[in-house]
């Protein structure tokens, strides 16, 4: 998003003594830092020396919502193979910062909207930062999620300005914080109203220049600040037990995956240890490294891939969506009310139904208990948290569902039940409303057979639990009409959901894909293997839990449901193994009535239960497997279904589709994407690996034709 040459990216007005730098990139929503940027700073900065009437500066955003939301990831991923050209841009933007905070008159940085990355290590790099309290208005480091590290000196300036726990925190996580929370932190100084912000920065520049607070930071040598035991815990057994609690905590969450998190705590614990000017070195280095590691280049792309998705109108840009202020839930279980929490928390009049007042009161307890942990987590107010819950009410009728402009049906997986809700829905007569259902496997033509408006009619599956999942896969029916679609990307995306859209058929792409994984596991579980080993196998390769472990958060009775349909609709080549159903059958339901692969009235729930092993064959003498050989034959069945979905035409593009295995499915988002994955392993090897796999433990592991063509071709999946 690097501006053109001659475009502006920064103005500056100067008012009675106060010099105000608008920062505005030409043509872009947001603004970013560039090798632009920093050549206008500089310029900007030089010639403010110059002018003796300048008392001081206020730097401030000319964008609506926003400060500045980072580096331009465009332009650094022009240096992945020029670690030179990279160290002197870190060096320039280093030496851009140490000279703001060297500058011998105030400045103060007025915040309005997102502060992100780049643009809160310019915030930082300020004599102090005056915020709004708007709740557009955030503050954080999330490089660590694109796989890098702060690069503008945020590794050393914001653990010297708020509590070490706090800004280790903030960097591992890469979480944002809202402008109280920040004040709360001392990350910024004052909050105000959006219409004094700049009367405000200007007032404390005055201050800084004029009265006491002239000992603060802008006159302070940083070296000064960095022994202040108290304030930095430096050099006392306390920063010690911090580093390692961090340590252990960013081992566990990586599972030595991202080198990102020790790296940083490394280049972090090097300031404190041996000062500021080598911890800015230490980031300097570290960052150089990050960028040309694989996994920021994978992460880089998914933010792309990412934003592309959430940009791709699918239909022509001239159909517009039906207007929808008001939303029905048909269905108060998990999925229901977790899709009836997150439309109101999105601005949507809610009406939801439920059979009778006990599912709805299940449904209401856990909208409420869901405002109540945003509450507990100071991201909604009391008050606000009632006003989205009162967009909310129920019933056991059909009663004000005929003043829905869409409504979600989000029952269990009965044909029948599903067709009957869509005819009762036609009855009431709203002839423009939108009917989707949350099915995960029952295809959309199914359920719009006998319907009278089918052009309305589509999928719309949201993954669980609704209020965290950021996948949203619609489907759609050779009759969904192009407005249709639009209003639910609409809705969805105003949800805060990524979308992906897919053609209509059985499992759609995500369930087929998942239930594939889950497929081969079971057939690893006859053959033998110890759940844990499963597992464990696949949390190494970099799932968030292993498939054995997923099945008992699904539900085991959900997934045989699930697998029943694909293997009616693929019967040619997807086998099943009888473990999963012997389980099922048994009346293993997983998490939900404590009785799964996994043992729930014990003292934790990583321990298997034995038990298991007694309607499996072989029963308890299983046998330890390779950790790889599981990686393989699952990765590769996952795949394969991919694929297939997308050989079939129910799959648009491979870019969709690690889109939706990453933020739908858990694949490891380090590794690219499944597709991205599979081209970075060699086609040819795929089909090698899986035709000897096929000869070993079955022909459903056989590729798909387009993996043989592509192969074949030596083609790949992101070159077509």
């Amino acid at each position: 998003m690097t501006a053109e040459s001659g475009e502006p990216l920064a103005t500056v007005d100067i008012d009675d003594g106060i010099a105000y730098i608008g920062i505005d990139v030409a043509g872009e929503s947001v603004n970013t830092l560039s090798t632009p940027m920093v050549d206008r700073f500089e310029e900007i900065i030089n010639s403010s020396l110059q002018d003796e009437s300048v008392e001081g500066i206020v730097v401030h955003s000319l964008k609506p919502d926003n400060f500045v939301v980072g580096f331009d990831i465009e332009e650094l991923q022009q240096y992945y193979e020029d670690p030179e050209a990279l160290r002197a841009l870190v060096a320039r933007g280093h030496g851009l910062m140490e000279r703001l905070t060297a500058f011998q008159r105030p400045i103060v940085a007025a915040i309005h909207g997102k502060c992100l990355g780049g643009g809160l290590e310019l915030a930082l790099a300020a004599h102090a930062r005056i915020a709004t309290d708007d709740a557009e208005t955030s503050f954080g480091l999330p490089e660590i999620m694109l796989g890098l590290i702060p690069g503008g000196g945020g590794t050393q300036r914001l653990p010297r300005l708020i509590d070490l726990s706090q800004a280790l925190d903030m960097i591992l996580t890469g979480r944002t914080i809202d402008a109280k929370k920040a004040q709360r932190l001392g990350l910024v100084d004052d909050l105000v109203h959006p219409g004094i912000l700049l009367d405000a920065a200007a007032e404390k520049v005055r201050e800084l220049a004029n009265g006491d607070e002239q000992s603060n930071s802008f006159t302070r040598n940083i070296e000064e600040a960095i022994q202040d035991p108290v304030k930095l815990a430096a050099r006392t057994p306390a920063r010690k037990v911090i580093f390692d609690k961090a340590r252990d905590k960013a081992a566990k969450k990586s599972g030595g995956h991202y080198p990102a998190l020790p790296k940083v705590l490394d280049v972090i614990e090097t300031g404190f240890s041996e000062g500021f000017d080598a911890g800015m070195r230490a980031e300097s280095e570290a960052f150089v490294e990050l960028v040309q590691s694989d996994v920021a280049k994978n992460l880089m792309d998914i933010f792309f891939m990412r934003q592309a998705v959430n940009k791709d109108s699918v239909v022509d840009g001239r159909v517009k969506p039906f207007k929808v202020h008001k939303i029905g839930v048909v269905g108060a279980g998990l999925m229901g009310a977790g899709i009836a929490q997150v439309g109101a928390y999105n601005g949507y009049d809610i009406r939801i139904k439920d059979r009778d007042h006990e599912g709805l009161g299940w449904g209401f307890n856990y909208i409420d208990g869901l405002f109540d942990k945003l509450v507990r987590r100071k991201k909604l107010s009391e008050a606000q948290a009632d006003v989205y819950f009162g967009r909310i009410s129920g019933t056991t009728e059909y009663t004000g569902f005929q003043n829905a402009d869409l409504v979600v049906e989000a029952v269990f997986e009965s044909l029948d039940l599903k067709r009957q809700i869509l005819a009762d829905l036609e009855e009431l007569g709203n002839e423009d409303q939108i009917f989707a259902s949350n099915t995960s496997t029952i295809p959309i033509a199914d359920i719009a057979a006998n319907a009278e408006r089918p052009e309305h009619v589509l999928g719309m599956h949201f993954f669980s639990p609704v209020y965290k999942m950021p996948l949203l896969e619609i489907i759609r029916t050779d009759q969904t009409s192009r407005k249709a679609l639009a209003t639910a990307l609409a809705v969805g995306r105003e949800m805060g959901k990524t979308c992906i859209v897919v053609d209509d058929g059985p499992g759609f792409f995500t369930s087929r894909v998942i239930a594939a994984y889950i497929n081969e596991a079971g057939w690893i579980l006859q053959e033998g293997a110890r759940i844990e080993d499963i597992d464990e196998a696949m949390r190494t390769f970099g799932f968030p839990v292993g498939p054995l472990k997923l099945v008992d958060e699904v539900g085991m009775d959900v997934g045989q449901k699930a697998a029943g349909v694909l293997r009616e609709a693929f019967s040619d080549r997807w086998e099943a193994p009888t473990s999963l159903s012997a389980l099922a059958d048994e009346g293993r339901k997983g998490r939900k009535n404590e009785h799964g692969f996994y043992d729930y009235a014990g003292e934790g729930s990583d321990v298997p239960d034995e038990t298991v092993y007694d309607v499996l064959p072989g029963g308890r003498d299983r046998r330890r497997v390779d950790r790889e050989l599981v990686q393989q034959r699952c990765w590769l069945a996952m795949l394969n279904e991919c694929a297939y979905a997308l050989q079939e035409g129910i799959l648009r593009n491979p870019r969709d589709g690690d889109i939706g295995v990453i933020f739908g499915l858990g694949f490891p988002p380090f590794r690219g994407g499944i597709f991205r994955y599979a081209d970075e392993v060699g086609l040819d090897t795929v089909v090698e690996q899986m035709n000897r796999l096929a000869d070993q433990f079955g022909e459903r592991l056989l590729p798909a034709q387009i993996l043989v063509d592509k192969a074949s071709e030596g083609s790949t999946f992101y070159s077509d």
